[in-house]
């Protein structure tokens, strides 16, 4: 801690040093209101020269309205500023020099708000890309996908983000990923987030930032890093709408329609969204595993087919009431429920040392299944006296339920015997609460402070039920080795500050977060009771220096860990067939990681690159580890490895050729080495892996756009062998009428039938190669229409107030 606490102060020293250094550049704020007196959010900013219409300097407003704009270099201005795809306003000219080196431009009123969907959509007025101090921020509006796809679909084309076949979310090749929604965590991403990401409409999303050093003012789990879905939110007077409906091959569908009204000091807001899915999973396992008995090796190969139908309705709904114009009230409603009727195959074959087949059986599996998620939410902000001087307030009320309820039927025939049949229903619900305040101030010259006090406390009551069927009795009987009880508690108290500050070129964000975590583990069943109680800090530090213009070099580092949840603690196994089981190990420990990054970009109007450098020094890392416990049955459990360190090279680009195509590729190289000698796998495993992703879109004409959308992984590294390379290809079509509210779309997902996943077992003892594909080409058809009616105010000339 004193080493930390040294750091910091090394630091602000540093900057009060470079502070008191002569400067030729300083900063511009202001607050951008509607025609009422209501803060404006997402209002694009520019600032301009005097003359001359190439930004200097851009930015988007906050929750508040509010807007800076930092390392102003000294000359004479004007500041350009509209709602996203609309006309523009502009402020007189003013002047940024020694005399005037922090400028508040006070209240801007936006006097035209009818959004020009064309220009928006197809001309690319909005940045795709943007890159800040401590993000990369993706805005999505111009990506097809997000007029049919779902958000899993649409997190395929992000940068550094990958998405498997099951929906699985991992960034930099890391699976240990906190994702959010509007900043803040939500209910639906707990657990079933593949499932809630595969269900959520695409089209709800305004932008996707990617945080892989977070800053201290965020949670620290998620050792990979942060992923924020930030979604659509209008606040202008009058209302708005929009409906859709999409439909694709093998009978599936999505549609919806969401809203806003805004009438004085109210917004109102509300959606609602259906998808029916066709999910088709294929699976081949192919495995020898050494039998101690006989020092021989045994075969088994597994083929399984999955069908399932998920019917998911997504309903939200929010007020927010402005009781002056410093105090804003929210209150917030989420309702998402998704139904699923599963049915599998499974064919599985065994044989002996000589190949000889020693036994044959069908698992037929169905699983009628639901997932229910509600989230109460109630917000408060309050500005306090001077610019961007804020506390909030929020609480959330969370709650889950799940229920799975597996009926399987064993056919043998090699060595024939009589059908057996088995039950087993899992039955999670889980609620949890969190509350916070956030005090943040900017201070003259730029200087941000951010403060703040988080509570997190959740309960997860885990029933798992097992029986199988006597035929000499006809009776059920229970299955003691599977039903039991497990209930999981975390309790986690949090304090954080951040401190950051601009000093001409050079500017620094500096954290500290210091946390109490209190985790009670309770296996009803077995009578076994556990607590674990730990306090941690997590410091982060993020520097950037603009050299020039046009190029800027940051470096970053956090501190972050990843806590086992229920089902990774829960040492009662859970039966996928009588032959494979997964269980949990109550002596998991946290995961914990050091990150740093360094990076260097260049931007200049249409073109952008970004290079970046990370390390990653990891240890106590969760992984599965598969083993045998008998000569014929699987075990598939957690375990810590000792170290694990990893390092690479990301490299981002876009750019267009002229008005006809705009580019985005990124590629990712890193070395990767690993530890699991306490595994008991040997000396240490190391490999190079890379990935790349490639989005083109081409501008038929100004109503008409084109996109083409591939990604490619290679070969990386598992604890107990690897996983083999994959690619997918994507492609859409988006075509606006006339009159530039109704638009139609065709995109394909999987266009090669290319998609798979490929893992490799190499051990002494077990060498497996397991196969798992699922649904290909996936073809969507859809419309979208928009409506609405904005108010307009009867002076449209610029409000301008002048600072105080």
């Amino acid at each position: 801690m004193r080493s930390i606490l040294g750091l910091f102060a090394a630091l602000f020293l540093l900057a009060s040093s470079l502070g008191a250094q002569k400067s030729d550049e300083g900063g511009v704020s202001g607050m951008v209101l509607d025609q009422t007196g209501h803060p404006l959010e997402f209002i694009a900013i520019a600032l301009k020269p005097k003359t001359g219409d190439k930004a200097v300097r851009t930015a988007v407003t906050d929750v508040r309205g509010r807007f800076t704009l930092e390392s102003v270099p000294f000359a004479d201005y004007r500041v350009s500023y509209n709602a996203l795809g609309s006309d523009a306003q502009e402020t007189p000219a003013f002047t940024v020099d020694a005399q005037h080196r922090t400028l508040d431009l006070g209240k801007l009123q936006l006097t035209q708000t009818v959004v020009k969907l064309a220009a928006f959509q197809v001309s690319g007025a909005q940045e795709t890309f943007y890159n800040s101090v401590d993000r990369k921020t993706y805005n999505v509006g111009q990506d097809i996908q997000s007029s049919t796809g779902s958000a899993s679909e649409l997190l395929q084309n992000i940068p550094s983000v990958d998405v498997d076949i099951e929906g699985n979310v991992s960034l930099r090749g890391d699976s240990n990923v906190l994702i959010l929604v509007n900043g803040k965590t939500s209910t639906s991403m707990g657990p079933n987030r593949a499932a809630v990401l595969e269900q959520m409409p695409a089209d709800s999303i305004e932008r996707i930032e990617v945080i892989t050093n977070p800053s201290a003012k965020y949670k620290p789990d998620g050792t990979a890093g942060i992923i924020n879905i930030t979604l659509k939110k209008k606040r202008e007077p009058g209302y708005a709408a929009s409906i859709r409906f999409n439909a694709g091959n093998n009978r599936r569908f999505n549609g919806g329609i969401s809203a806003n009204y805004h009438p004085g000091p109210f917004n109102f807001s509300g959606s609602y969204s259906v998808r029916q899915d066709e999910r088709v999973r294929t699976a081949d396992d192919h495995r020898q595993h050494l039998d101690p008995a006989t020092n021989t090796f045994l075969g088994t190969t597994q083929h399984t087919v999955e069908r399932s139908r998920p019917l998911s309705h997504l309903i939200q709904a929010g007020v927010d009431y402005d009781l002056t114009e410093d105090d804003k009230l929210g209150a917030s409603f989420s309702y998402n429920r998704r139904t699923f009727f599963r049915t599998s195959d499974q064919a599985e074959h065994s044989f002996g040392a000589t190949g000889t087949l020693t036994g044959a059986y069908d698992r037929l599996r169905t699983d009628p299944e639901f997932q229910q998620d509600k989230e109460y939410k109630l917000t408060f902000d309050h500005a306090l006296p001077g610019e961007g001087h804020e506390l909030n307030a929020e609480i959330l009320l969370g709650q889950t339920k799940e229920k799975e309820d597996n009926h399987y039927t064993n056919v043998y025939q090699v060595p024939a015997k009589p059908t057996g049949y088995d039950i087993t229903w899992i039955a999670p619900h889980e609620t949890n609460l969190e509350a916070s305040l956030d005090y943040s101030q900017v201070f003259k010259g730029g200087a941000k402070l951010e403060a703040g006090y988080a509570l997190e406390s959740g309960k997860v009551d885990t029933d798992h039920f097992g029986s199988s069927f006597d035929p000499p009795t006809g009776a059920w009987v229970t299955d003691a080795a599977v039903t039991n009880r497990f209930i999981y508690e975390p309790t986690v108290n949090a304090l954080y500050a951040t401190f950051g500050q601009p000093f001409g070129a050079f500017g620094f964000l500096a954290g500290l977060r210091v946390e109490q975590t209190n985790i009670t583990a309770n296996q009803v069943t077995a009578g076994l009771w556990s607590t674990n109680q730990y306090a941690k800090a997590f410091p982060s530090l993020h520097l950037k220096y603009n050299v020039g213009e046009d190029h800027q070099l940051q470096w970053n580092y956090s501190h972050r860990i990843q806590r086992p949840d229920g089902e990774d603690l829960n040492p009662y196994p859970e039966y996928q067939d009588p032959f494979n089981l997964r269980a949990g190990n109550p002596n998991l420990r946290p995961e914990e990681i050091h990150s740093i990054e360094t990076g260097y970009q260049y931007k200049k109007e249409d073109t952008s690159f970004l290079a970046t450098l990370y390390y990653r020094y990891r240890y106590n890392g969760i992984t599965d580890v598969t083993r045998y416990i008998n000569s014929t049955t699987q075990l598939t459990t957690k375990e810590n490895l000792t170290k694990n360190t990893s390092g690479g090279l990301e490299l981002a680009a876009t750019g267009a050729a002229g008005s006809f195509a705009t580019f985005n590729f990124s590629s990712n190289v890193y070395y990767n080495v690993i530890n699991a000698s306490n595994l008991g796998y040997g000396a240490k495993k190391s490999a190079i892996a890379w990935s790349s992703k490639l989005s083109a879109n081409f501008h038929v004409s100004k109503v008409t756009l084109i996109q083409f959308n591939t990604s490619y992984n290679a070969k990386r590294l598992t604890p107990q062998g690897y996983r083999l390379p994959n690619f997918v290809t994507n492609v859409g079509l988006k075509h606006e009428f006339a009159d530039k509210k109704l638009s139609v779309v065709l995109t394909v997902s999987d266009l090669f039938d290319s998609m798979a996943e490929k893992t490799r077992i190499d051990t002494p003892v077990l060498r497996e190669e397991i196969t798992r594909r699922r649904s290909a080409r996936i073809v969507y058809a859809g419309l979208a229409y928009n409506l609405g009616k904005t108010r307009k105010g009867k002076d449209d000339s610029i409000q301008f107030d002048a600072a105080p």
